[in-house]
């Protein structure tokens, strides 16, 4: 008799992608069969029960079933399950009681390696304890706080997953929060202003080697709405062809941070060069707005990466898409236009935090006190 990871989900209480990513890095020793047109797993009920015994304990709390490993402490030979488990509760909202953001799921992935990786190839019993934590957020200079901070806040997480597992005591979060980062260096803030971000956007069409008019086009549709807009890099990754009314000039911004909608409107710059790129966007079945050459959307990161090359070669410095959301902010409050005009633009709740995207120089202010 062959069981189906819908049916080992079921009956251990977990996700059925968990057990997909079991059986995918062998993990679970199912076979991959074809059935009914498509291809998926199964394995064997005795195989099953014998693996079932000899990786987990079943535990019952209240009316949930929950699953936890053996006894046998974690090590680097054991951990990549449990951490496949762990990022699964944080995408289904297991662990929190609603689910955690993928890029936020992402950054606990990749710290919690990163963890691992610094601790070395031999490191010391538990791995999961205060003297390694320690260790790791330590050897990190302070202007490295993002990095020591996304460690701390993977471990954190991991941690209160080991604990609801019975595999870690309750206070160890408590004192992990001493390890805290604190910020030492003020927070490392760029921007442009009028004429450098008129440099940048001008030097895309200058770009040497590029045969691909359509990527000079996207790579200035993409800078031009950053920068007219006051988007974050994630809202406008996410923006389709509906959020976006060129007739009546309006960008629908859906869940934003804090899972807020708002609109913002398209000037006449921008409503230029979104009719271009529009013009030259291949059609395909992607709902996105923005894609890039081979037909694929933007993703948050990719997007950063290609804002920096661009700005590194118009030689305006070193800028990301948030850079960007800055000199929305600044070029426009230079012009005159009412902070919390800026504020409703830019989804802000306070003012306050839109007073701190502000990024005027004490040049432009003594230039603007000549003319007083």
């Amino acid at each position: 008799m062959y069981l189906s990871t819908d049916e080992i989900a079921k009956d251990m209480g977990l996700a059925k992608r968990t057990i997909q990513t079991y059986s995918k890095e062998s993990f679970l020793p199912a076979k991959l069969v074809w059935l009914n047109g498509k291809t998926e797993y199964k394995i064997e009920s005795d195989q099953y029960l014998n693996w079932k015994q000899e990786h987990f304990n079943g535990l019952k709390r209240g009316n949930q079933n929950r699953h936890t490993r053996t006894t046998k402490p974690l090590g680097k030979e054991n951990l990549d399950p449990v951490i496949y488990e762990w990022l699964e509760w944080c995408r289904t909202g297991m662990l929190t009681g609603k689910p955690i953001k993928p890029r936020t799921v992402e950054l606990y992935n990749y710290y919690f390696y990163l963890y691992l990786k610094t601790l070395g190839k031999n490191p010391s019993k538990p791995l999961i304890s205060i003297n390694n934590a320690r260790l790791v957020i330590g050897s990190f200079p302070v202007k490295s706080f993002s990095t020591k901070l996304n460690i701390y806040s993977a471990l954190m997480s991991f941690a209160k997953y080991l604990a609801i597992q019975g595999k870690l005591e309750e206070d160890f979060r408590d004192k992990l929060k001493e390890l805290r980062p604190r910020r030492y260096l003020p927070a490392k803030k760029t921007s442009l202003n009028e004429k450098q971000l008129e440099k940048l956007i001008s030097s895309i069409d200058d770009i040497e080697g590029s045969s691909n008019s359509y990527d000079k086009l996207t790579s200035k549709a993409l800078v031009t709405t950053l920068a007219n807009t006051g988007l974050r890099a994630s809202e406008l990754c996410k923006l389709t062809l509906k959020d976006v009314d060129l007739e009546s000039r309006l960008i629908k911004v859906r869940l934003g941070k804090g899972n807020k909608d708002r609109t913002v409107g398209i000037n006449e710059a921008l409503y230029t060069v979104l009719i271009e790129y529009l013009k030259a966007r291949p059609v395909n079945d992607s709902e996105l707005f923005f894609i890039n050459k081979i037909k694929e959307g933007f993703n948050p990161h990719a997007l950063c990466q290609k804002i920096t090359r661009l700005s590194k070669r118009a030689g305006v410095g070193v800028i990301s898409p948030h850079s960007l959301r800055r000199s929305f902010v600044t070029i426009n409050a230079a012009k005159g236009k009412p902070l919390n005009h800026l504020r409703i633009a830019c989804g802000h709740a306070d003012i306050t935090t839109t007073q701190g995207y502000c990024m005027t120089s004490q040049d432009e202010v003594i230039e603007a006190m000549k003319g007083w």
